[in-house]
């Protein structure tokens, strides 16, 4: 049996690319590089258990702890590419370094493109140009969507998605990342889509203002489902789950956060009015 590849790091901390809970450090790997993540290293035991805690029993997500974090990402990975969806290529090797424990991280390839979100929101582009590749996108979002519901398979809903973690490839494919946590029932895999369709948009919307409402109508010409759109409207709006209905009636009511213009509410009515107008 040939040896196992084993890297080893006194420091890891020139490396560091991104602290966002968890720890990205892109290292040198076979010439070039790699990116290793070491899953939520920034929080302590307890912080662990009590986010774990509100996901799990009140959120229906699975939990914050790093194992539990990287087994869930792992899996995604496999089904996501068994689909034909382009995700990070992880590498099989073993990491010795301070603050890497055993089973606590994973050594993905080091890709360098473009985010989608910042491509949508990139003026220097011209629109034309930029839609033309979101109504590309659309089709394999919305590809995704339907094969997650027919399987029931939650894994498939990108639970943490935005236009942060899709990449756009030299060839013009898509690369979709950040995996790490999950809806866990199968029975409600539609809601979990509906509620990744607003956040998606959300997140674009807001952070692409100048082209938000044409950003609206176009998903609602080019996605391949209108009846899922709808189906996230009333997710927002009239939720099957009448505790939730009751609760989301008193956000809106109540929360200034959920009265901005630039809301998840706001979003799903745009979808709405976008929709009434076909």
């Amino acid at each position: 049996m040939p040896e196992r590849e084993t890297l080893t790091f006194d420091d890891l901390r020139p490396y560091l690319l991104l602290q966002n809970g968890n720890y990205l450090y892109r290292i040198p790997y076979r010439g070039g590089f790699a990116v290793l993540k070491v899953y939520y290293g920034s929080r302590g035991t307890l912080s662990r258990l009590l986010k774990s805690t509100e996901n799990v029993l009140l959120s229906g997500q699975t939990s914050y702890f790093p194992q539990t974090r990287r087994r869930i990402e792992l899996e995604c990975l496999e089904v996501w590419s068994r689909h034909g969806f382009r995700v990070f290529r992880t590498y099989d090797v073993d990491v010795i370094a301070p603050d890497c424990p055993p089973g606590g991280y994973t050594v993905f390839e080091y890709v360098d493109r473009p985010k989608l979100g910042a491509f949508m929101g990139d003026g220097a582009v011209p629109e034309d140009e930029r839609f033309e590749l979101w109504r590309r996108w659309l089709g394999e979002w919305g590809r995704r969507h339907e094969i997650a519901i027919a399987e029931r398979e939650p894994r498939l809903v990108h639970e943490n998605g935005d236009g942060k973690h899709v990449m756009l490839l030299e060839d013009g494919g898509f690369l979709w990342f950040d995996f790490e946590m999950i809806y866990r029932s199968r029975a409600h895999v539609d809601r979990h889509v509906s509620h990744e369709i607003v956040q998606y948009l959300w997140q674009i919307t807001k952070t692409c203002s100048a082209i938000a409402e044409r950003l609206i109508r176009e998903t609602v010409e080019a996605y391949p489902s209108p009846e899922r759109l709808q189906a996230a409207v009333d997710y927002f709006f009239r939720h099957p789950n009448h505790l939730h209905r009751v609760g989301r009636a008193l956000d809106r009511t109540f929360s200034k956060r959920a009265r901005k213009s630039t809301s998840k509410y706001r979003v799903a009515a745009r979808i709405a009015d976008a929709l009434g107008s076909r």
